[in-house]
């Protein structure tokens, strides 16, 4: 079954508004600052609603349904009992702390606190990152582009590619964070239409859908969901893991991801950047909840009409395609166009935000000279502003819209290459394999950095390159075990540790193995006043030592 005429009419009316919003957000001939950070301006509200925007890809808006199906409730209640450890530590700490300096890219920091090398490293591992991050977005997008549309797989890629690189390039920060507002509310639509459908069909209460899903799991073999702990590594996932899990991301993903630390530099000072935080948490908590909810409306109605899995769909392997191909079956014509933007909103609203996060870091990279740093004293005023050393000089926004197209075919690149991957994983075992094997290092880097101010800089990097080795380990050592035994190797090599495990274990082998790794370093210490948690208060004494 494809989408019908009426499916695409709601499909063009989408990319119209979209390239309605993308015009009118355009400056005529936007200054640097305008273009990488909307002149600092942007209010708690809009940067917050961005934010989660730029969280939550098509990756989330399919993988949350199809876990109810592995999980039930229990992964997602998981997750967001992981979200008030890290949003104590976000907005306590690392948002004020970072809003203090005058930062266009957060990797400045990195240089101000360690030295030129750790710039360096931390800016090509979020490059790194992003472009597998923007890689597979497309790849579980046009998984379903194909099965809603029968269009190929790498069309699809770069269809979606080509329109979000265009509109990026064209406007910057501003347009980027525009169109996420249109996106938050079709993708929300998507998903509420789906559960108001599901309610009216084959009516039931909230518990009625819990229900159903323990039923199912019971019926597959899986009575008690998920367990809430266990020492077991090999454990696919508990409510504890997944909890922690979920709280290490956030706070890696707040402090050291230019995704989202570059909406709170646009914000107008630390307290509206700590209420924009506060906004995209309670979305994130509200669309969790929303598609949680999506996914046992779906599984209800399977449940209770008895009902086959269109589509011939294995709920196992397939399990994150189960939302898209019930609406497509299920609900009234319209609603394919709806969920296939939905889909669209989701996956561009966070390609867009990776690929000008990407040419602001790399436009500043490739400025002859370092940046400045300015501090502010909590009122507004920095104790030293040089605009000319803050931010690229103009003619770096025509080199940021160039960089923004290079990323952009860079991005299809790794979607082509990501399409290798065993489909047996699903997303959420994927993730952690792929793009968050760099997270956890990268944001061990900068909890180094902010709170450990005895390390140096050959150790946090040296610290760093451990950690991105454990990720690696962890998540591609069983697959080669494989390999081996498939080629006749007897014994193992290393069990199937569970993807929960990856990201946490890297970033705490960075964060302690740096302190350790200090204890070696000959190299002089560098004065940290202003630089660390505990030195935040001490500023230079004269100008020439803010410069690094």
């Amino acid at each position: 079954m494809r989408l019908s005429v009426v499916d695409y009419l709601v499909l063009a009316a989408y990319f119209a508004v979209l390239a309605v919003c993308s015009w009118r957000g355009r400056r005529h001939a936007p200054t640097d600052e305008d273009y990488f950070l909307v002149g600092r301006q942007v209010l708690p509200m809009v940067l917050g609603l961005s934010v989660m925007a730029s969280m939550l890809s098509s990756i989330t808006y399919l993988a949350e349904p199809g876990e109810v199906w592995k999980s039930g409730i229990t992964h997602s209640l998981g997750k967001l009992l992981g979200i008030p450890l890290e949003a104590a530590l976000v907005w306590g700490c690392c948002i004020p702390f970072m809003m203090r300096f005058r930062f266009t890219s957060v990797y400045e920091y990195l240089e101000g606190r360690f030295g030129r090398p750790a710039r360096r490293v931390g800016a090509a591992l979020f490059v790194v990152l992003v472009l597998l991050w923007m890689g597979f977005v497309l790849v579980v997008l046009a998984q379903v582009v194909t099965q809603l549309t029968g269009l190929p797989r790498l069309a699809a890629i770069l269809a979606v590619g080509a329109v979000t690189t265009a509109y990026t390039a064209w406007g910057g920060l501003r347009v980027v964070i525009g169109t996420d507002l249109v996106q938050v509310m079709v993708l929300t639509g998507g998903a509420v239409l789906t559960i108001l459908y599901v309610a009216w069909k084959v009516p039931g209460s909230c518990w009625d859908w819990i229900a159903a899903a323990g039923t199912y799991l019971a019926r597959m073999g899986q009575p008690q969901s998920i367990p809430w702990f266990s020492w077991d590594p090999t454990q696919r996932t508990t409510v504890v893991t997944a909890a922690v899990n979920m709280a290490v991301w956030h706070l890696c993903m707040h402090t050291s991801n230019q995704m989202a630390v570059q909406r709170y530099f646009s914000a107008r000072g630390s307290r509206h950047a700590r209420r924009g935080f506060l906004v995209s948490t309670a979305a994130y908590v509200g669309i969790t909840l929303l598609l949680m909810g999506v996914g046992l409306a779906v599984l209800y109605y399977y449940h209770v009409t008895q009902r086959p899995l269109d589509g011939n769909l294995d709920p196992f392997t397939q399990r994150d395609l189960i939302f898209p191909t019930f609406v497509l079956h299920h609900l009234p014509t319209g609603a394919g166009g709806m969920l296939l933007a939905a889909l669209l909103a989701a996956a561009m609203s966070t390609v867009d935000s990776g690929l000008n996060s990407l040419a602001t870091v790399i436009s500043l990279e490739l400025r002859p000279n370092a940046a400045a740093i300015a501090y502010d004293r909590g009122n507004g005023d920095p104790v030293r502003r040089d605009a000319d050393q803050l931010v690229p000089p103009a003619s770096h926004v025509g080199l940021a819209m160039w960089l923004t197209v290079a990323a952009g075919a860079g991005t299809t690149v790794a979607a082509w290459a990501l399409t290798w991957l065993p489909a047996s994983w699903g997303i959420y075992d994927a993730i952690p394999r792929t793009f968050n094997a760099i997270t956890g290092p990268l944001g061990g880097l900068f909890f180094v950095g902010m709170f450990l101010p005895q390390v140096r800089q050959a150790a946090a990097l040296g610290a760093t390159g451990g950690g991105l080795v454990v990720s690696l380990v962890l998540g591609y050592l069983p697959a080669l075990s494989g390999w081996l035994q498939s080629g006749g190797w007897q014994t193992p090599l290393w069990p199937e540790i569970s993807f929960t495990w990856i990201l946490p274990v890297s970033f705490l082998f960075t964060v302690l193995v740096a302190p350790v790794l200090s204890l070696l370093d000959p190299t002089p210490r560098r004065d940290v006043r202003g630089l660390t948690w505990w030195t935040r208060h001490q500023l230079p004494s004269c100008a020439d030592r803010t410069r690094h």
